[in-house]
């Protein structure tokens, strides 16, 4: 079979006229910073994800007190505490538990009696639950939600559209909050993408072509953003993508890795 390259259009804004303008490019230390974020955020996604799995497995329908799934990377792998905040918002009560190494594959248990901790999963779900209030989705579709600590001690919290087919990849209309060390605040709000765009893995390819690389717009910024890579990171099959943020494009390698690749070339 003969594959013939085609650059596919995987996300792309219509951005105001004052958007438009080019501006200067990201630093080679800002690109380093968002691959980080993008490389954890894909971390985090994937223990949650497989995480969640084995433990609906041993909750067999009963989610009594799990209203939060909370993920942590440990010295010994991955832990996800799924449980709630008691009466006094004060204690994380966990009920069942998925443990693993490698965050792809879980061993979950439902505990004899909740444990309680007072320390980051109380944190981790104040942070949720203040910035699910004030989040804005797209509507009609499902959400994610991540929880990142920083070294000092804030939070991130990401929430970004979910996938619910294997075919289909929702990029966009997500939002990254740093929230203080207690969960309670909103220290910074920052939208990544205002829209979604959702597209079948296949459409626009033509029988025998392969697609080699997909293609972005950033308005909200002259860099990618942290959802850009982790999208990348996430997708099946791994391309990279080319990201046009105000005039100015990147690369994003299929290990997350960012390349600037000079000025945009002129829209049409």
């Amino acid at each position: 079979m003969k594959f013939l390259p085609l650059l596919c259009c995987a996300l792309c804004f219509v951005p105001p006229l004052e958007a438009m303008a080019q501006s200067a490019p990201a630093s080679p230390e800002q690109l380093a910073a968002i691959t980080a974020r993008g490389r954890a955020l894909e971390a985090y996604d994937q223990a949650a994800w497989h995480g969640t799995d084995a433990a609906q497995a041993v909750a067999d329908g009963n989610t009594a007190g799990l209203k939060y799934f909370i993920a942590q990377k440990t010295a010994g792998g991955w832990t996800v505490d799924f449980g709630n905040l008691d009466a006094s918002g004060t204690t994380f009560l966990t009920v069942l538990e998925a443990t693993s190494q490698d965050g792809r594959h879980f061993r979950a248990t439902r505990l004899p009696a909740p444990r309680s901790d007072t320390g980051f999963l109380v944190a981790a779900a104040h942070a949720i639950a203040t910035a699910e209030a004030v989040f804005q989705p797209v509507p009609d579709y499902k959400y994610n939600v991540a929880v990142l600590p920083n070294p000092d001690g804030t939070l991130y919290v990401y929430l970004y559209p979910a996938q619910t087919d294997v075919k289909i990849f929702p990029v966009g209309g997500d939002e990254r909050f740093t929230m203080s060390t207690d969960g309670i605040k909103i220290l910074d709000a920052h939208r990544m993408h205002n829209s979604i765009l959702a597209r079948p893995a296949d459409v626009g390819v033509p029988s025998g072509a392969h697609t080699v690389a997909g293609f972005r717009t950033v308005v909200v910024e002259n860099v990618p953003q942290d959802t850009d890579v982790f999208h990348v990171l996430a997708r099946t099959p791994a391309i990279p993508d080319y990201v046009d943020a105000r005039g100015q494009l990147y690369l994003i390698n299929v290990d997350g890795s960012i390349e600037y690749k000079g000025p945009a070339p002129a829209k049409p």
